[in-house]
């Protein structure tokens, strides 16, 4: 009986560390399944943001701006569309800065940050009439300057540094 009872517990302990090693192997599995969803949910989030700019091209108040940053030199653009103007560069700025850091964190991968990187370069070509307020907020905030993404509006900044020096 004494033999008896030792290889039960020792059956009894093996199968105690195996049910804690399955169990540490469910947990981890679950933090991973978890993180991913928390991935794809910042991913998700940033891309729902720059559909809701796309979205309200189509109101009226905001579809009759789209001229003026396409094309400012041939509109007059009053004080409030300017305003309007700067807000929708903050907005852009701030979606874009944050898909830096979600790259820089590893919730994002390469190729997803590659679509924001080519947005702001679509951006900067696409709509001239928001170059002054990209580059006042791409002064103001230096944090910025040295963030991938915001390269396009970097070089934007240097150009239009460099056409003030040549004018003076």
């Amino acid at each position: 009986m004494s033999m008896y009872r030792k290889h039960l517990r020792e059956a009894v302990e093996i199968v105690g560390v195996i049910s804690i090693v399955a169990s540490l192997l469910l947990v981890a599995w679950e933090l991973r399944q978890s993180n991913q969803v928390a991935k794809t949910e910042i991913v998700l989030r940033l891309a729902s943001q720059l559909n809701d700019i796309h979205e309200k091209r189509s109101s009226p108040e905001v579809a009759k701006l789209y001229p003026k940053l396409i094309a400012p030199q041939s509109h007059l653009i009053t004080a409030t569309e300017n305003s309007q103007m700067e807000g929708l560069a903050w907005h852009y700025v701030n979606i874009f800065t944050a898909a830096q850091i979600a790259y820089d964190d590893g919730v994002m991968d390469r190729e997803q940050f590659g679509h924001y990187i080519a947005g702001v370069e679509s951006l900067v070509k696409a709509y001239p009439g928001l170059h002054p307020h990209l580059v006042t907020i791409f002064t103001r905030l230096p944090d910025i300057h040295s963030m991938e993404v915001m390269q396009p509006v970097a070089t934007l900044a240097a150009e239009q540094e460099s056409e003030g020096a040549d004018s003076q």
